[in-house]
């Protein structure tokens, strides 16, 4: 498991120069002991034993507290400052205490910038300025204190761009580790990035919060050191310490002496600090960083240092709020399309505020307003509306229309009491069948054009879908009272007719003859019971559901003998390619003009032989059914109007547009007919 170590090596030099600095004035105590004292010893000795003591104290500490090294090496800036500018006053070896001048030049460019050292080197050069009391350049040597003090603000301002540049390269190994780790997901890089910042801080607890848009709620993303119980605390937005520096976008840095809104909460904690994570004004989380009470508390410059390094993961929660938001619309479209099917059962009227729902839960409007051309006239009609009165959603027809008709996203000013609108036309393939206005969008009231358009798209195909399924439903009612009425006039109707022809002849054979009566008796229950037999088959067959899973092969199978044991007329199957990936949409709509073929074949024909052939490629299927039967005309079968004839044509022509097929006829008189049907799969390499 790959780990983000960031190295400090400021902390670091500030240790060194901490402990050097130390020993540089131990060296100095030990001359002055060494010499012959010049300095007076009410002078020297309180000097030289603060100067150890403190620089000690100050060393000592460092040592201790790591995470404190670069706060401490800052303090003592100033009070090298001081001892510099005292022992080259005071004591015998002011040239020693200027070059360790050189020292402090160097450390508080480091650990306080460029600025701070020239204000450092400038102190130090002015005390050495010819003609001062303590100098050492006498007056005619200005040249000698010219490159002195120019060797001074030399140092200060390399020493500076040398903590900038050590800084830079900290964080861009950090970058650069932060990297590496996403290359492992998403988890593990906050995860290692949070470590990271708490070995940087010198922290014993910490995570990073997500912010989730959905519910306003803060949940960890990453946590280390926390227990069970906090791990699951999710605040919502300006509730708690994280989610009040969120709702504020600004940190905050919690100890005992603190005057904050907030107190420490936790026995165990010494002090906290909390940094808001923001993209601009979007808020993405929190970094949260504990110390407990055996440690130093955090600092002003800790809390600097943390909203620094919480730049680096801000596109790493900006990634997972993003991944949230598609999740949140994914779910709400699969819940969506499961309330669509539901309303696909029943009446459009149920189907259209399904939808409005849907767009404004993804879309996060106040208002929704359905509008849809009709199929009859091509007018726009406002077919339902969701959260808005019916007078002001008539109010925005014009609008509605002006996107429909224009096919572009149409923007509404808002005017009292409805607020900004956008009119999104609906579009199926190169047509337009109506448009959708979203009023009261959140932030400028204008969401992305994408997620317009996805939701349109997503509302369009629903439409239409529902409309194909109310169509298709039509037909199927249509094509099955037909079958019904063909098959009671064919068989059942014909069969009564005889046996009412029967009781007409028995009835005047009993007035002429009644011997014969009970022979015709018997003829009669005959042709009843023949009738009372196809009623009964009838039904069952009405009864009959087609097996869900067979095969397209098996059902024509089906249904060949199933014809060739009702119309005596033998029908030959042949299937080539694989039927297995075939789409239900296609084998029904081919097994339903094959069902209608040879209805018409068993009606009108009078063949003695029927084909049924089906050829299944990666491109298409096509189905042919052949007879050699009677044929008819089919210029004058075609030249008739549609309510002179019979609709069987018809009804498959349009079972085979459905899918996306076409139908071809062919027939002539004596010469049979052809029905063949190719329907395109799309399976293209």
């Amino acid at each position: 498991m790959t780990e983000l170590h960031a190295t400090r090596p400021l902390a670091q030099f500030a240790q060194s120069v901490l402990a050097v600095r130390w020993l540089v004035l131990a060296a100095l105590i030990a001359l002055e002991a060494v010499e012959p004292p010049r300095t007076p010893s009410e002078v020297a000795l309180p000097l030289y034993v603060g100067i150890l003591v403190y620089a000690l104290g100050l060393t000592l500490l460092a040592w201790a507290f790591p995470g404190r090294a670069e706060a401490t090496a800052s303090l003592a800036v100033p009070f090298d400052l001081a001892a510099v500018l005292v022992g080259m006053q005071f004591t015998t070896h002011p040239r020693e205490f200027f070059v360790l001048g050189f020292v402090v030049c160097a450390m508080s460019g480091i650990v306080l910038g460029q600025i701070a050292a020239v204000l450092v080197a400038t102190s130090v050069a002015l005390l050495q300025l010819p003609g001062m009391p303590a100098s050492l350049f006498t007056p005619e040597r200005h040249l000698s204190w010219g490159i002195a003090a120019l060797a001074l603000l030399f140092t200060s301002s390399a020493a500076g761009a040398a903590g900038g540049r050590a800084l830079r390269a900290s964080d861009a190994r950090s970058l650069a580790d932060l990297d590496g780790a996403l290359a492992q997901g998403r988890s593990h890089a906050l995860e290692s990035t949070l470590e990271s910042f708490m070995s940087d801080l010198r922290a014993d607890s910490g995570s990073i919060m997500l912010f989730d848009s959905e519910t306003s709620r803060l949940e960890i993303a990453a946590s280390r050191g926390l227990e069970e119980t906090h791990r699951q605390e999710r605040p919502r937005l300006g509730e708690g310490v994280a989610g009040w520096v969120l709702q504020e976008m600004r940190p905050i840095l919690l100890t005992p002496n603190a005057s904050l809104p907030f107190e420490l909460a936790r026995d165990e904690i010494s002090s906290s600090l909390s940094v808001p994570l923001l993209m601009g004004t979007r808020p993405l989380g929190v970094l949260n960083l504990n110390r407990t009470t055996n440690r130093p508390w955090f600092t002003l410059a800790d809390l600097d240092r943390a909203a620094t390094l919480a730049l680096q993961v801000r596109v790493l929660l900006l990634d997972a709020q993003h991944e949230r938001a598609l999740s949140a619309a994914l779910t709400h479209l699969a819940v969506g399309q499961q309330e669509v099917g539901h309303a696909l059962s029943r009446d459009p009227t149920v189907l259209w505020p399904v939808l409005l729902d849907i767009a404004r839960t993804v879309t996060a409007a106040r208002f929704a307003v359905l509008a849809l051309e009709r199929d009859d006239t091509g007018t726009l009609d406002i077919v339902s509306a969701r959260g808005i009165d019916a007078p002001s959603a008539k109010r925005l027809l014009p609008d509605l229309m002006t996107a429909s008709t224009q096919g572009i996203v149409h923007a509404v000013n808002g005017q009292d009491p409805v607020p900004p609108t956008v009119c999104v036309p609906l579009h199926v393939a190169d047509h337009t069948i109506g448009a959708i206005a979203l009023g009261g969008l959140p932030g400028d009231g204008r969401p992305p054009t994408a997620l317009l358009s996805a939701v349109a798209a997503h509302i369009a195909a629903a439409v239409h879908t529902a409309r194909t399924a109310y169509r298709i439903a039509d037909i199927g009612v249509i094509e099955e009272r037909r079958r019904i009425a063909r098959e009671i006039h064919d068989g059942i109707a014909q069969t009564l007719a005889d046996a009412l022809l029967q009781t007409d002849l028995s009835a005047m054979i009993a007035q002429s003859d009644p011997s014969k009566l009970d022979q015709d008796l018997k003829e009669l229950r005959t042709l009843l019971e023949r009738a009372m037999r196809e009623l009964r088959e009838f039904m069952t067959e009405l009864r009959r559901q087609e097996e869900p899973n067979s095969g397209l092969r098996a059902a024509l199978d089906t249904l060949g003998k199933e014809f060739q044991r009702r119309s005596a007329t033998p029908v030959r199957l042949n299937v080539t390619g694989d039927d297995a990936h075939l789409p239900s949409a296609v084998r029904h709509a081919i097994l339903a003009i094959a069902r209608q073929a040879l209805t018409n074949v068993g009606s009108h024909a009078h063949a003695s032989t029927v084909t049924i052939r089906v050829d299944i490629t990666e491109q298409d299927c096509t189905a042919t059914i052949t007879d050699d039967g009677v044929g008819f005309d089919l210029g004058l079968y075609r030249s008739r109007l549609p309510a002179t004839h019979h609709l069987g044509l018809t009804s498959m022509e349009e079972r085979a547009s459905l899918v996306g097929g076409r139908l071809h006829l062919e027939a002539a008189p004596g010469r049979g007919t052809m029905v063949k049907v190719t329907v395109p799969l799309g399976r293209h390499a």
